[in-house]
């Protein structure tokens, strides 16, 4: 069963211009404007313009109207899509939805009369040009970016460490594992917003709401631990992380990776939450003032933008992709592929690590919308709903002050010292992952035990790999390691066991539970070359903190080139993990590099990792959020 829908919409065009409908089916262009349904309007009809299209009983549709202008196109305003749904009692419908960008007037199962369409749209008429007549009046942005100007940065987990004491309390300080508590900078009034990571009872939920605000500028969200785990350790993990790291499991019913409605509504729900909490003003106790920026921060906030951009269309919108961001041939097989994408396009300003990533988001917005990007004084954009979204590419900064501090603090040259003095007279190879498949730990060992077996008699006894294992931050709402992580560390300990069975000692592993930033640095420094075998990781420090423990002898490093500061480490090895002679010739060089060769081949790497500073680094994307909405300002 068909059913004929005819759509009107009042518009006030230019000479040449063509007005269009565009939704989620192939007959109103599947998104792409220039072959949406072409309406049609008459000098007695005008500024109603008018189209017929039919649907399969039953289709729910979603659409806007655009202009197409001169090889432009202009879309109607706002992130929610009009819909509406054919149903199986009716031969035709008649949808009015108004003025473009208005609000629909009404839905009638037969055509409207001459005169009752007149009628509407003249009362329509006079309020468009009454509400035009108040906008008129001159706008300003003056924005300026000083030290009073405030940025709400929204992140899955606040930037503190809780630790349990007695009496039900907590002992609160600075977790610098995660990325925005380096993102501490003077020169604006940073202001937090996310989950604690822990689980707080509600009557003590005000004090510590209180607690955090007055010491470190932090807005907790306080979530249930089952809410926190469904959304955070499943939904993001499980489902999210692999897609955006390019792997597509073929998922079997119950398991974790297999898809559920009801834990991306959990998901939408947590966005909703957070986004609530960044926009409430200072009035109603929240971070929020009039003029501040919101900075959202990766892959688990992806919702975040649209929410925002709801509630506060005027607010300025930043969002940074920690991550890497997948190509069009696997993010498309999220069932929510549109629903992120439209989100991602509320924000003023995207950024991305790499261009490769951008250039992956940009054929995405082509591909699933049909939006392409174009670039205006140097800066590349994509049009959505009448808006620019800015889209720029720079790889995340370096804590370097702190680090360099940590690196000469008393504690680590201690620790320093001991180490030296445990592997006097040997090579140390030194790692640092996370335990994760996608850290290729197994590949390391395997061609670590291809170098020993090929060269024992050169590095029998002489050649040792230290591998520290780090605990995921995000894993959010489990105090211990995922099933999945568990059997990883699992493999790994065995395949460690077995090749220290052949040759004693050679392999040494630091489990999670005994790594920190203070035991990485004192092996850093030690390490004669820093080994990284990476599949595919996004954000990953570890590089950068071996540069900053071993400047003084100028330690080489072999890492991925799949890990994704690979490409700004100039000077260090380049190697395909999965090619394991590839990985044995390359460690083999940097163990025999001469120290002439080494202040040649990495003096300009030390120097740009002691320069990129991450503050330097969040002043630009401050900046950029900035501008994108001022080019906006009408």
């Amino acid at each position: 069963l068909y059913i004929t829908v005819t759509f009107k919409v009042s518009v006030e065009t230019e000479w040449g211009d063509v007005i269009a409908i565009t939704g989620n089916l192939p007959t109103l262009g599947s998104w792409k404007p220039e072959k949406g349904l072409k309406l049609e309007t008459k000098d007695d009809a005008y500024p109603v313009w008018s189209g017929n299209t039919v649907l399969h009983s039953g289709t729910t549709l979603e659409y806007k109207y655009v202009i197409l202008r001169h090889g432009q196109v202009i879309w109607e305003n706002g992130p929610v899509n009009r819909t509406i749904k054919a149903g199986t009692g009716t031969e035709m419908l008649v949808v009015n939805d108004g003025w473009f960008n208005g609000i629909r007037v009404d839905i009638q199962t037969s055509a409207l009369s001459p005169q009752d369409s007149s009628t509407a749209i003249s009362g329509q008429l006079d309020a468009k040009k009454e509400q035009d007549a108040k906008e008129s009046k001159p706008k300003s942005m003056s924005l300026e970016i000083t030290p009073s100007t405030g940025v709400v940065i929204v992140s899955a987990l606040l930037p503190l460490k809780f630790t349990p004491v007695a009496g039900g309390s907590w002992a609160i300080e600075w977790d610098y594992t995660k990325a925005s508590a380096k993102l501490r900078c003077a020169a604006s009034s940073f202001k937090y917003v996310g989950w604690p990571g822990v689980v707080v009872p509600e009557k003590d939920q005000p004090a510590l709401r209180e607690r955090l605000v007055k010491d470190f500028g932090c807005y907790p969200v306080f979530l249930d631990h089952e809410t926190a785990f469904n959304v955070f350790d499943t939904f993001c993990l499980c489902i999210l992380q692999p897609v955006f790291h390019h792997i597509i499991e073929l998922a079997e019913e119950g398991s974790e990776s297999c898809w559920h409605w009801d834990r991306w509504h959990d998901f939408e729900r947590v966005n909703k939450l957070f986004s609530d909490a960044a926009l409430t003003p200072v009035a109603q106790n929240g971070p929020y003032v009039a003029g501040d920026r919101i900075w959202v921060l990766d892959y688990e906030m992806m919702l975040v933008p649209q929410y925002a951009f709801r509630k506060l269309p005027s607010a300025s919108i930043g969002f940074s992709f920690l991550s890497v961001f997948p190509s069009t041939e696997v993010f498309r097989v999220l069932p929510v592929r549109i629903e992120l994408i439209c989100s991602l396009l509320c924000a003023d300003l995207i950024s991305f690590d790499l261009f490769e990533y951008a250039r992956h988001f940009l054929h995405c917005c082509s591909r699933l919308l049909g939006l392409e990007h174009r670039s205006i004084r140097g800066l590349i954009g994509v049009d959505f709903n009448g808006r620019r979204v800015n889209v720029r590419c720079g790889f995340i900064g370096f804590d370097v002050a702190r680090t360099r501090d940590m690196c000469e603090s008393s504690e680590v040259l201690e620790l320093r010292q001991q180490l030296q003095e445990e592997f006097r007279g040997k090579k140390v190879l030194v790692a640092c992952d996370t335990v994760d498949r996608l850290s290729g730990i197994g590949l390391k060992l395997l061609a670590f035990e291809a170098l020993m077996r090929t060269s024992s008699r050169v590095w029998y006894g002489k050649l040792v790999l230290i591998q520290l294992l780090r605990k995921p931050y995000i894993t959010y709402a489990s105090r211990e390691l995922l099933p999945f992580q568990q059997r990883e560390l699992q493999q790994v300990e065995e395949m460690a066991a077995s090749i220290n069975n052949s040759f004693p000692g050679s392999v040494r592993l630091i489990p999670p539970d005994q790594e920190n930033p203070k035991l990485r640095l004192a092996y850093f420094a030690l390490g004669d070359v820093f080994l990284n075998t990476s599949i595919r990781t996004g954000l990953d420090w570890s590089p950068f903190e071996f540069v900053m423990s071993s400047q003084a002898k100028m330690a080489p490093l072999c890492v991925s080139e799949f890990l994704g500061c690979s490409r700004v480490l100039s000077g260090s090895y380049s190697v395909n993990p999965w090619n394991v002679d590839c990985v044995v010739d390359a460690v083999e060089k940097a163990l025999q590099l001469a120290p002439a060769d080494r202040q040649h081949r990495l003096k300009r790497l030390y120097q740009f990792v002691a320069n990129y500073d991450i503050d330097r680094w969040a002043q630009s994307i401050l900046s950029d959020i900035h501008n994108a909405r001022k080019d906006q300002a009408p």
